[in-house]
């Protein structure tokens, strides 16, 4: 074989490169070998104390470290540089008083000994100590770390000339304060690379474990928070009951959270100047009759009410779309700007079974005009079936609701009587199990005392309710038949309002010969504790029953049949309304009367220094109520639309 043909190619050693991957570790150390001392003279001179400029220098490596891959990738010393500055940006946020000397001029001592460089690198501390912290920043970097104007500027986030500005006052500062100065006398200082990596490295591991714990703790209050928050909606299977939130529930006393912390913002949403002249009255059918105790002045007909305007009747703080009708009526208004209502989760309805619990809310506006919703309790379970509720009454913080199942049984219907107390707790008062009339009639609340009616049947009509009432702070028993032929019950904040028949012809049936129906406030747990306001005779009221009743000092509201009665107690007169659907909900409150009507409208009346005014809020199923000046109401249009409105009256 040819020896040139068998002869291997030499490899030329000069052109034959080993490229080798560096351990970021390792280039880290070297960084901080290299760059420890500009970093520490740089700490120094801003702070001037030996140990600080040491932590400051540790905290800027710790920090470079864990962000290294980055820091190598262009310029680790300018990246560590800007980690030193803002953290001692942050320590001076922290602490704004930082010593200094007096504003002579310091001396130093002529005499060149030994202690010379002492003096002089403690003139300079002291004189950098001296400035103002903008200038002492601006002339540390521009004059100790040769840093230009534009990189000072982009350093500190500042525009060039307050760096020109800065430098020139700090310079001019310094020459009166130093005589003469070596700059470079800063202590020494040596970093142990491997060291200071051990340090950055334990630091990376405590902070991610911080991490760890508080996602986990994270975690673990979101699931609680889903369990306690009871139906979650989840899309393709609707309301779903987590499991153990009754259990939590139960467990942690968690029935329901209060809505005493509501907010209570009035943002006035138009600038109202109009005078009060422009407010229109409203025309009354003027006659004089004795009616029992009081006058009959007049005649109002709705058909005369004008339509609420802005700045003439009301001023409105907040309106707002919503997706169901929510009741802002007199048994839902609160103070503070907030309604209560059930929600309604489940988007197909069997009337004969409930599948799980609803929810009562709190809602009230923020400072943008939009809704906070606050969970404040749940329906239970009644009998083994998950209840509907009837008759929500509010009274302040408190509010009172029956429950009862929505399956149809023979015979009567098993209820649940539930109050939600100022502290959240919600619990359970009576039930159908322990009285003789099962059949729940209507609820009313002061702030002391609960009150609620039962009647034999709740179908049917005329004043057959017995009223029970109860001590809300448990000083007094249940009293079980404290007023009996109530005809309807209302709630003031001192007293339960209730209207009942006497001296009736036929007892338990209705009107009949000299029967009266007496109006009468009680204020405790027995008939003993009640005050008489007034006495009609039936015949007065065409032999109709009371249906609503609302009262607030001095005036007393009440409906019968389709009419509607005003009354000025003190006055000792009264207005007769004509022309509404029977009335479902009425409300007194600072001399405003509110009431809802069987065909869905919603009005407000005030008495304009003697010449009453008739608002008309709402047409369209709608609801409101009143609670001082405030006053709120809701409507509900043909297209599905609900809008719910806060406002003051303007009267």
């Amino acid at each position: 074989m040819n020896a040139e043909t068998t002869e291997q190619p030499v490899v030329d050693p000069a052109r034959a490169d080993v490229l080798v991957a560096r351990d970021p570790d390792a280039e880290f150390v070297e960084f901080v070998t290299s760059a420890g001392a500009y970093l520490y003279r740089t700490a120094y001179l801003l702070s001037g104390d030996a140990h600080r400029a040491e932590e400051l220098v540790q905290a800027t490596f710790e920090r470079t470290y864990r962000a290294w891959p980055k820091a190598r990738a262009g310029e680790p010393r300018a990246y560590a540089r800007r980690i030193l500055m803002n953290l001692r940006i942050d320590g001076w946020r922290k602490d704004r008083r930082t010593a200094v000397t007096d504003d002579g001029v310091i001396p130093l001592s002529p005499v060149p000994d030994h202690a010379h460089d002492v003096a002089v690198r403690d003139e300079l501390g002291r004189a950098l100590r001296a400035l103002p912290l903008g200038q002492r920043r601006v002339v540390v970097l521009r004059h100790l770390l040769d840093l230009s104007e534009a990189q000072v500027a982009d350093e500190l986030g500042i525009s060039i000339g307050s760096v020109k500005s800065a430098n020139a006052r700090g310079l001019a500062r310094l020459r009166s304060l130093l005589s003469a100065s070596a700059i470079e006398a800063v202590p020494e200082f040596r970093a142990d690379g491997d060291q200071v990596l051990l340090q950055a490295r334990a630091a990376v591991r405590r902070r991610r474990a911080v991490r760890a714990v508080a996602t986990i703790a994270g975690v673990f209050v979101l699931v609680l928070g889903l369990m306690l928050a009871g139906p979650v909606r989840v899309p393709g299977l609707g309301p779903v009951t987590l499991p153990g939130s009754e259990w939590l529930r139960e467990v942690l006393g968690l029935d329901g959270r209060g809505i005493s912390g509501l907010p209570s913002d009035h943002v006035d949403t138009a600038a109202c100047t109009r005078p009060d002249d422009d407010a229109p009255t409203t025309p009354v059918d003027t006659m004089s009759a004795g009616w029992g105790e009081l006058t009959l002045v007049g005649v109002i007909d709705t058909a005369d009410a004008h339509d609420v305007e802005r700045c003439v009747d009301v001023i409105v703080d907040h309106r707002w779309t919503t997706a169901a009708r929510v009741e802002a009526d007199a048994t839902t208004l609160g103070a503070g700007e907030s309604v209560l209502g059930w929600s309604d989760p489940y988007e197909v309805l069997d009337p004969d079974l409930i599948p799980g619990p609803f929810t009562l809310e709190a809602m009230a506006p923020d400072g943008e005009g939009w809704r906070n919703t606050v969970q404040v309790a749940q329906t239970e379970q009644v009998d083994g079936s998950w209840p509907q509720t009837l008759d929500l009454v509010r009274q302040g913080d408190r509010a009172a609701w029956f429950e009862t199942p929505n399956t149809q049984i023979v015979g009567t219907l098993p209820w649940t009587l539930r109050v939600l107390d100022e502290d959240g707790s919600v619990t359970t008062v009576s039930d159908s199990s322990v009285l003789d009339s099962p059949e729940a009639g209507t609820v009313a609340l002061s702030d002391s005392l609960l009150g609620w009616t039962t009647t034999p049947n709740v179908a049917g009509t005329g004043c057959t309710q017995t009223l029970r009432t109860v001590a809300l702070d448990g000083s007094a028993p249940v009293a079980t038949s404290v007023r009996k032929q109530v005809c309807a019950l209302g709630s003031t904040p001192d007293a339960l309002l209730v209207a009942y028949r006497e001296r009736s012809g036929e007892p338990d049936v209705g009107a009949g010969p000299g029967s009266t129906t007496e109006f009468a406030l009680i204020s405790g747990p027995d008939d003993m504790d009640s005050f008489r306001l007034l006495s009609i005779r039936d015949e007065d009221l065409g032999g109709e029953p009371v249906s609503a009743l609302g009262y607030d000092v001095g005036w007393l509201a009440f409906s019968a049949g389709d009419r509607l009665y005003l009354m000025d107690l003190s006055a000792q007169t009264a207005y007769q309304v004509r022309g509404s659907s029977p009335v479902t909900a009425l409300d007194v409150s600072a001399g405003t009367v509110a009431w809802s009507t069987e065909d869905g409208s919603a009005y407000a009346m005030v008495d304009r220094d003697g010449a009453p005014g008739l608002v008309r809020l709402a047409r369209e199923q709608a609801a409101v109520g009143v609670d001082g000046d405030r006053i709120a109401w809701t409507s509900l249009g043909d297209d599905g639309v609900a809008s719910l409105t806060f406002a003051r009256v303007r009267w």
